[in-house]
């Protein structure tokens, strides 16, 4: 693995107690910190008076379109927090994703190069999964801006683990919404895996609840190359309207088997998960224009709507931008109001900064109010956030997409809102 990238200490409004020499009964100590399915482990950590956080992200290689604008929003939440002049240090040490080839090695010092007191990262839902054990054995709090896997809603992590995108049980909600107002006899297909086969209880689960009829619910194998019959399966249910939980490589070869099928005078609509939103697909671009017309999908909002708000971010906000930026901005809060670079003590005080106080949207803003003695409700460009117990957004919001002639995807609509 390459040396990871350490940039330099900027001062960062977080009044910070060192040494843990000084803590308290109520300070959090170098005590033991979560118990997992099998194992309770121990962590010293230590107060050093600066906050030093890891960034794991997609630099090279797949994903890193979107892993590059993270770590640009942020570097820019960093230099608002040194405008803010706070007088503390925050280190930000910058590690490739990619070089790790979705394997961890034993010990967090190994990949950022030195003991870290929060990460922003993964991006990966597997190497989420895989890092979680470390980092809470470490007491160290995790942010991930797009880690939404429905695994990761009960993984033991002590607290220590927190989102700014919301969960895909939350997404499968969203999409049976899109699904039951466009018919009342629908089809579902999934990958067969363990990102699809809970999706789609969670989708089956929530149409139930609405009233309609699922008529039959087609698992297809990703390993394979080929799906024309399990596009006539899915044809032959006979349903107008059909649900696609897929991959961003299986899922695309389902849809030209589909293509090869769909009548689009019978099936009137497909609705897809975000991660078929894959306009690279040569899949997509071979498909006739009427069944394209039929496309349609649930993604997490990935923009900012805020014209001012997405100015001053890289890319305008997209790619997931505003999602790292509101981590970083939240591990800053958290640890200004825990008044600790530990990590156990910044989660205890990220619910406290993302609700029910005077609202704002950077780390300088919260502070003038933080300052002024008045709590604050972070909300991030992006809109509201509100953090709840879970570590999840309470409120997630989901933009429709769909595409063109050419195979590429667009926005459309307005975005919708699921508690």
């Amino acid at each position: 693995m390459g040396r990871p990238r350490r940039l330099s200490a900027i001062a960062i409004g977080v009044a910070l107690v060192s040494t843990a020499a000084s803590c308290s009964d109520d300070e959090p100590t170098g005590t033991s910190v979560a118990d997992t399915a099998s194992t309770t482990t121990t962590a010293v950590v230590v107060d050093d008076g600066v906050l030093t956080i890891g960034v794991l992200l997609p630099i090279t290689g797949a994903g890193s379109e979107l892993g590059t604008v993270m770590r640009d929003a942020i570097e820019l939440a960093a230099d608002e927090v040194r405008a803010a002049d706070d007088g503390r240090p925050v280190e930000l040490i910058v590690v490739d994703e990619t070089e790790l080839g979705g394997t961890l090695p034993p010990a967090l010092e190994e990949i950022f190069g030195e003991d870290v007191d929060a990460i922003v990262g993964p991006a990966s839902n597997l190497l989420t999964e895989r890092l979680l054990p470390m980092t809470v054995s470490a007491r160290v709090l995790t942010c991930s801006p797009t880690a939404s896997a429905i695994s990761l809603d009960a993984v033991p992590d002590g607290g220590l683990f927190v989102r700014t995108i919301p969960s895909d049980s939350m997404q499968a909600r969203a999409l049976a919404r899109q699904l039951d107002a466009t018919g009342t006899e629908i089809v579902l297909a999934h990958v067969d895996d363990p990102f699809g086969v809970p999706f789609v209880e969670r989708v089956r689960n929530e149409l139930n609840l609405f009233g309609a009829t699922v008529v039959d619910v087609v698992p297809f194998d990703p390993r394979q190359s080929e799906y024309g019959e399990v596009a006539d399966r899915i044809v032959g249910s006979g349903a107008a309207t059909i649900g696609v939980i897929g991959d961003p490589e299986a899922g695309p070869r389902l849809m030209q088997a589909l293509g090869a099928v769909v009548d689009p005078g019978v099936q009137t609509s497909i609705w897809m998960n975000d991660a078929m939103r894959v306009p690279q697909s040569t899949s997509y671009r071979r498909l006739p224009s009427g069944v394209l017309a039929l496309m349609q999908g649930v993604s997490p909002r990935s923009s900012v709507a805020d014209p001012e708000a997405a100015a001053r971010l890289p890319e305008g906000g997209r790619f997931f931008g505003a999602n790292a930026y509101d981590c970083l901005n939240l591990i800053a809060l958290a640890a200004h109001e825990a008044d600790s670079t530990i990590g156990t003590a910044i989660a205890q005080q990220v619910t406290v900064v993302t609700s029910g106080g005077t609202p704002c949207s950077t780390y300088p803003t919260c502070l003038t109010s933080l300052d002024a003695g008045r709590s604050v409700d972070y909300d991030g460009p992006g809109g509201a956030l509100d953090i709840g117990v879970s570590g999840d957004p309470s409120v997630g919001a989901f933009e429709l997409y769909r595409f063109g002639s050419s195979g590429l995807d667009e926005r459309f609509g307005d975005v919708v809102r699921v508690p």
